[in-house]
């Protein structure tokens, strides 16, 4: 008879019985974060030699002798691409079979297959599963790399002391119902509800006061949303100030002179922050039940486009943590999202303060205040200001002007006008290199750094002279990532296998910053750059030429150098494929004002001639001087 509740290694999970995704289920969606995300999780375990790590539940309903996935497929999925990618590119073979299948989908049905066998799977035969192997390489690669990991002993740990739970669901259990209230409330609560909770607790019994702990928690944590909308507003002028007039005090001067306060009025305000009842509740029912803490908000759509947010509420919460308990350096910081609990210990003990906790509470409506006006977004429509997927660095202001009713004016809250006067340009592109390199969470550690400065100078976030200063901090930052990216210990440039994605971005920026130079011998339209998630770094002249004329290969030095190296997405390196420069040239010529700037300038030398040797050294004589002058200008 088979277990109902058992615990399996990864390696039981993948070599026995048979696991179905069914119809009803979507397809496989984790990107490359999110497997990065869980090699390096297990990475820690490994390095920390826990004896098991447990990864989570897979809850299934057994018919005949195949168990359908219920939930975490997901994470099933991305661990049978896993072992695929380490049986054929690093050569561990831990797999007698595949044992998932996709009996509704035929093509996943038999790619997964082809991928076993290392058949080819054509391009028109590409899905999620193939660009889910190729994820699975890469950050294998990546976190064997940077970690330093024994790969043998790692992927011993991977498969013998990496552990899944396995819940077979009885019989008679109507899988509607199931479904109906495993996605109204989840299988537990959160981390950060649990630690919302301990926090209120601290309160005792003044309710009052932890509901309006509550009220700036909720939100703080409606993460992809500005946190002054949380808060009341006045509809006219004339009408006494509201919670948004008092704790964020924002002016509208005519002539579009306009000045936001980032200190805030938290301190004083807090006790006339609005709550409905301060009726003794059960903690439980304090996070489940979000009436006990919601007032009803004056605000209007137009007030903020959509847009995504470049952390999660998790993260930030760290971020939040270490600038009040302990303001300490980014390199000793911890970002794992399963120690969220675990790190604010000290701050829910029974021997914490109050004050802690209030203090806690006003910085991070402090630091949400300042992290929705000066750190970098990414939009998420089309709208007549910018496309989708733009990045945007804007800060709210308050509007009670209005030439059309001239007397009994209407006050309105926009995100429409730049965050700096002066800079905003260079300290968007600054921001946004950073987010598109460094990815993940658990990688932030350069916004950690980016916020502590801004908290630490809230002072100045008012003053117009603050976006140089604010520029500078940056450049500064991006100068001190580089050196130890870009170039070797004895300051020769780093080649293929050694130089990193962020290199090849910091690169980008100084061509950016010298556009105006570099316009008069490129047509290159340097003013529609932006940074965007290239993650494959290409030769341009291949490594295996496939060309139908005679190619003459280029010597190794050349052919790994720098500037025979470009950074694109993944898509397009698949598409690029082994093509010589001018054959891809040719192919793709619409997409390279898409592309990085490095590659658009490699791509219009090929317009005009042969890609060759003397074309890679005179391209690395041209822009190597110009990023080796903008890092010492920093130094």
């Amino acid at each position: 008879m088979v277990e109902t509740h058992i615990s399996l290694s990864v390696n039981r999970l993948l070599n026995e019985d048979t696991y179905a995704i069914p119809l009803y289920q979507r397809n496989f969606a984790w990107t490359y974060d999110e497997i990065e995300q869980l090699l390096n999780d297990v990475a820690d375990a490994f390095q920390e030699d826990r004896d098991n790590y447990y990864i989570g539940t897979l809850v299934v309903n057994k018919e005949n002798d195949i168990f359908k996935i219920i939930d975490g497929q997901q994470r099933t999925t991305a661990l049978n691409l896993i072992a695929l990618a380490l049986k054929h590119e690093f050569g561990f073979d831990r797999l007698k079979s595949v044992n998932l299948t996709f009996p509704a989908r035929k093509k996943s049905n038999e790619n997964i297959q082809k991928l076993f066998i290392k058949q080819k799977i054509s391009k028109d035969d590409e899905n999620e599963l193939t660009r889910g192997y190729g994820h699975a390489k890469e950050a294998l690669k990546k976190v064997l790399e940077e970690r330093q990991l024994n790969p043998q002993s790692f992927i011993e740990y991977l498969f013998e002391k990496v552990i899944i739970f396995r819940s077979i669901l009885p019989e008679d259990l109507d899988l509607n119902l199931y479904f109906e209230r495993f996605n109204s409330r989840g299988e537990q609560l959160e981390a950060h509800e649990i630690l919302k909770a301990q926090m209120m607790a601290k309160f005792g019994t003044d309710q009052e006061m932890a509901q309006k702990f509550a009220r700036i928690w909720d939100a703080c944590a409606e993460f992809d949303k500005p946190v002054i909308n949380a808060f009341t507003k006045k509809a006219k002028k004339k009408h006494p100030d509201a919670e948004r007039e008092k704790i964020f005090p924002l002016n509208w001067i005519k002539g579009n002179n306009y000045q936001n306060s980032f200190l805030l009025n938290i301190d004083k305000f807090l006790s006339q922050i609005e709550v409905q009842s301060t009726n003794k509740k059960s903690l439980l029912s304090s996070i489940e039940n979000k009436e006990s803490t919601t007032v009803k908000v004056i605000s209007h759509t137009n007030e903020v486009e959509k847009y995504r947010t470049i952390i999660n509420f998790e993260t930030f919460l760290f971020f939040v943590y270490y600038i009040t308990f302990g303001n300490v350096s980014p390199s000793d910081i911890q970002l794992d999202d399963k120690k969220l609990l675990e790190t604010f210990e000290n701050v829910t003990s029974v021997n914490t303060n109050i004050e802690d906790i209030t203090l806690f509470i006003r910085n991070l409506l402090k630091l949400k205040f300042i992290f929705d006006n000066l750190i970098v977004r990414m939009s998420q429509e089309t709208n007549n200001r910018r496309q989708e997927n733009d990045w945007f660095l804007q800060k709210v202001y308050r509007n009670d002007y209005n030439n059309k009713t001239r007397g009994d004016l209407f006050v309105q809250y926009y995100y429409d006008k730049n965050s700096f006067e002066k800079f905003n340009d260079d300290i968007l592109m600054l921001q946004s290199m950073f987010a598109v390199t460094f990815t993940a969470n658990r990688d932030s550690r350069w916004l950690y750094e980016i916020l502590q400065f801004l908290f630490n100078h809230i002072e100045e976030l008012d003053q117009p002279e603050f976006g140089a200063h604010f520029k500078e901090f940056l450049e500064k930052m991006a100068v001190t990532y580089a050196e130890e990216r870009l170039y070797t210990e004895d300051r020769r440039i780093k080649k293929y296998g050694d130089i990193p994605v962020y290199a090849f971005n910091f690169v980008d920026y100084v061509l950016w910053k010298n556009r105006e130079e570099l316009k008069k011998a490129y047509d290159v339209k340097f003013e529609d750059f932006k940074f965007a998630y290239r993650r494959s770094i290409e030769h341009w002249f291949p490594q295996h030429p496939n060309s139908d004329e005679r190619v003459e290969k280029i010597d190794d030095k050349f052919l790994h150098s720098f500037g025979n190296l470009c950074i694109i997405t993944d898509s397009q390196n698949s598409k690029f494929g082994n093509l010589v420069p001018s054959a891809k040239y040719k192919q793709w010529e619409g997409i390279f004002d898409r592309q990085s700037l490095k590659l658009q300038i490699m791509a219009s030398i090929t317009e005009k001639t042969k890609w060759e040797s003397d074309q890679i050294k005179g391209l690395e004589k041209e822009i190597l001087p110009m990023v080796k002058k903008f890092i010492e200008s920093k130094s």
